[in-house]
């Protein structure tokens, strides 16, 4: 038994330790700092903090208070097809060689598909490109055909940081209607390693299945 309980801690430390999210990166990933709005309301705003929007002419971000859909952080979430088809981006400082989680969440808007009887959005409507340094790392899209709310679904992909200023980008690039999908609860983390003591703990749940198996 001590022989197997040595194995044990060998390959726990010979293995990389688990990883849990640290605090984000990201400014005002959530969208409640920053104007305030009537509940039920929205606005196109050319920036908000830590955002920069699309600045010419139609473009923006559209901040929404619990309007065409409820937040799934707090009261406000964000829309990109504002006017037309738009972005925002955020520059953040990373470490050179660097792992990052980038999470967020997103949801078609509610009625936006192509199934709707009284509007042809078509199938991209809801359509909205995740950009690393000018590379797409992702593409959400889905149909809001049937819902009566947001369907909020959690994303994330691993990011990797230059060392430098790295740059953010959401851009709207289905059908330029002024309905899109939306965005909340945006975040850039850091894994962090967890304790050496929650790993030999876990090893102490292994031994003692292990005592029971040989009794």
């Amino acid at each position: 038994m001590r022989t197997l309980s040595s194995l044990l801690l060998a390959a726990a430390l010979a293995t990389p330790l688990a990883a849990t999210a640290g605090p984000s990166l990201l400014t005002n990933g959530s969208f409640e700092d920053g104007p305030a709005l009537p509940l039920g309301s929205w606005n196109v705003y050319t920036t908000l903090p830590g955002w920069q929007g699309d600045p010419t002419s139609g473009g923006g971000i559209e901040l929404r208070r619990q309007n065409a859909g409820t937040a799934q952080d707090g009261t406000y979430f964000v829309e990109l097809d504002t006017y037309r088809n738009s972005w925002m981006e955020q520059s953040v400082a990373t470490t050179a060689g660097t792992h990052y989680t980038l999470s967020w969440y997103y949801s078609p808007r509610a009625g936006v598909g192509p199934n709707n009887p009284n509007h042809n959005f078509g199938t991209t409507s809801n359509q909205i490109q995740v950009l690393w340094n000018g590379v797409q790392v992702f593409l959400n899209n889905g149909s809001g055909d049937g819902l009566s709310n947001h369907d909020w679904h959690y994303y994330s992909v691993d990011v990797v940081g230059t060392g430098g200023l790295d740059m953010l980008r959401f851009a709207a690039t289905g059908t330029s209607d002024g309905y899109g999908g939306s965005l909340d609860n945006i975040a850039l983390n850091v894994p962090e390693p967890v304790s050496l003591a929650l790993t030999l703990g876990a090893l102490g749940l292994m031994g003692a299945a292990s005592r029971r198996r040989v009794r």
